[in-house]
């Protein structure tokens, strides 16, 4: 079965245009295990190597731009800080994993998905809902999981990639890999750079300056197979540097006023390594054994100082068993454990490390008109304790074009280092965030080239950490929100030969239950179009993201202003080894606000030349 679903894989990866709703395509997060992405009971989306190359995203966060139920909150331009929210659900509530490696600060509980090199990217799949279940704590939201470039195909392979754009904007990356049947060896390296723009040109009186950004990485991976036993090992690498403006100094008594300064530099590096073993015991049971250990290291410098520097190191091992009973029966079950360690920061926490244990399994039953899952975990968190989490998914083929699908799932947050342990305002004394999602769906598939899926979805967040200042004005965490945020989420795709429609829309309500308002940078209306068309070796893009009204501050009295952006894009095949590629983002140059404060790209217009041999 699993090389059935392998071969399904590939061929559908050489594709010319990838269709989203496509029976072909793979997906391994919503489960832990490779599934075809129409089997699965969860709501998945998956972003293509062909839709990378189409549409031409220079960040991750610029790719999940029009992912159902993702709204993106920028404060400017490339490598400047952003953040995402799914479903309504905040970015430091979901997990992100690259290659199966989880990532992110324990300092400050997020991932800087805009410093991840999109050149690098095979694919992202995106699970909504909640996961904690399968993945646990972090996962209110769902799981992001990024998959670097891959070669399956018996032979040696390069790619060459080179870009140019607005703002002095220039990208470049290789990638080679090598494969004999036994064996492969993959590299990819890359390094994008560009000069920005202002992004508080109010600011100005603190110097006038374009905000720049650069970013160099290297991946390489290897495996080799003996029997039914393939070893597997990689290390990816990321460093850079990104300015930004109106940085803090300092109180000056003297002048009895804050100090400022444009000249504020942060520098990142990321590092990850991984091995593994994956053992194919049987046609129906395959083990898996990886260790992983990842650095998140950020410093910031300001007016030429070193400041304060933050790093986490987390290492952690898994064990995951996959067993099909039958060709209707799937069982997964493993141990995670899980260390994390902020004791190389500049910054002094009274607590510095923690480690978690966790069993967990999936059951999932499949038949004739309906498919089942069951998933459950225990994590014995040293700060924290126990919590159990599950998680139940079902669909039923209730005509034959017409299924229903409905969900129950329970998660937790646990709080992060400088929620607990920030010196004098930490709280040590806080519970981790824990929350219920109820989803209920309804897909329509009037024609083979047609779809429409209706997704209503609710989550309840109990003990919400928020940061307010205490009755002597100093600001500390407390569990003090009830959140309850309800959603309806509208899916549409239809294939019509050269042309491939996509279309989502959503509907959401933010209810702070303690104070009856929005959370802040919540769009109530948001919607996507994409349209791809293809006339012999060149295909035409293009695609339309509408943001509604958002909310800038808890008591909701300052709003920020809806906006659309329309964005083209153009790939032509001069024959299988070379294709260009160009792209407008902001075609009809909009002046928007994403975040109160900071400015937004205007029209930009980026080049690509790609060979492959």
């Amino acid at each position: 079965m699993k090389k059935i679903i392998l071969a399904t894989a590939v061929s559908a990866a050489l594709s010319p245009v990838a269709f989203a709703a496509d029976p072909m395509t793979i997906v391994i997060t919503a489960s832990r295990t490779e599934q075809a992405q129409a089997d699965t009971v969860s709501s998945v989306t998956v972003i293509t190597k062909e839709d990378l190359k189409q549409q031409q995203p220079k960040s991750v966060t610029e790719a999940l731009a029009a992912t159902p139920g993702i709204q993106i909150r920028s404060n400017g331009g490339y490598g400047q800080e952003s953040s995402l929210f799914l479903r309504g659900i905040s970015q430091d509530r979901m997990l992100v994993l690259v290659d199966g490696v989880q990532i992110g600060s324990a300092t400050l509980g997020e991932v800087s998905l805009h410093h991840l090199p999109v050149d690098q990217i095979e694919r992202i799949e995106v699970v909504r809902g909640a996961r904690s279940s399968l993945y646990g704590a972090n996962a209110i939201g769902g799981v992001i999981q990024i998959f670097t470039k891959q070669q399956k195909q018996e032979h040696s392979h390069a790619e060459i990639a080179l870009s140019g754009g607005s703002n002095n904007t220039q990208q470049g990356a290789i990638s080679i890999s090598h494969s004999d049947g036994q064996s492969q060896l993959r590299a990819n390296i890359s390094h994008f750079t560009t000069d920005g723009f202002d992004i508080k040109p109010d600011q100005a009186d603190l110097g006038a300056d374009d905000d720049g950004y650069t970013n160099s990485a290297v991946k390489l991976d290897a495996e080799h197979k003996v029997g039914k036993h393939t070893f597997l090992a990689g290390m990816q690498y990321t460093t850079g540097e990104n300015d930004y403006d109106r940085a803090y100094l300092g109180y000056d008594a003297d002048q009895g006023k804050s100090i400022y300064t444009n000249d504020a530099v942060n520098e990142f590096v990321y590092s990850s390594f991984y091995a593994g073993i994956e053992s194919e015991l049987s046609d129906n049971l395959t083990l898996n054994a990886k260790a992983s250990h990842y650095k998140d290291d950020n410093q910031t410098v300001l007016a030429g100082e070193d400041q304060n520097s933050f790093i986490t190191k987390t290492e952690k091992l898994e064990l995951q068993a996959t067993h099909y009973f039958d060709n209707e029966l799937l069982l997964v079950a493993g141990f995670d454990y899980k260390k994390d360690d902020v004791s190389d920061s500049t910054q002094n926490y009274d607590e510095d490390t923690r480690d978690n244990k966790a069993l967990f399994a999936l059951l999932e039953k499949s038949g004739e008109k309906y498919q089942a899952a069951l998933s459950a975990r225990i994590d014995d968190n040293e700060a924290f304790g126990s919590f159990s989490t599950y998680g139940i998914d079902a669909n039923y083929q209730l005509a034959p074009k017409v299924k229903i699908t409905a969900g129950f799932a329970t998660a937790f947050l646990v709080p992060t280092f400088n929620d607990m342990y920030w010196p004098n305002q930490g709280n040590p004394d806080l519970d981790p965030e824990t929350s219920n999602t109820a989803t209920l769906g309804l897909n329509f598939k009037p024609e083979s080239h047609l779809s429409f899926d209706i997704n209503l979805y609710q989550t309840q967040l109990d003990d919400m950490i928020a940061w307010a200042p205490d009755a002597d004005g100093n600001w500390k965490p407390s569990n003090v929100d009830s959140v309850k945020i309800t959603g309806a989420e509208l899916i549409a795709n239809a294939d019509l030969g050269n042309t491939q429609l996509t279309f989502n829309a959503n509907l959401l309500d933010t209810e702070d239950k303690q104070e009856k308002k929005q959370l802040i940078y919540r769009a109530k209306q948001t919607a996507n179009l994409r349209v791809n068309h293809t006339l012999n070796q060149l295909t035409l893009g293009f695609d339309a993201q509408f943001t509604g009204e958002r909310y800038t501050d808890a008591q909701n009295t300052d709003k920020l202003g809806g906006f659309t952006l329309y964005n083209l894009d153009a790939r032509y095949l001069f024959s299988p080894q070379l294709d260009l590629s160009a792209s407008i983002k902001n075609l009809t140059d909009k002046d928007y606000v994403s975040t109160k404060g900071y400015a937004t790209a205007g029209r930009t217009v980026f080049g690509t030349f790609r060979y492959r041999f």
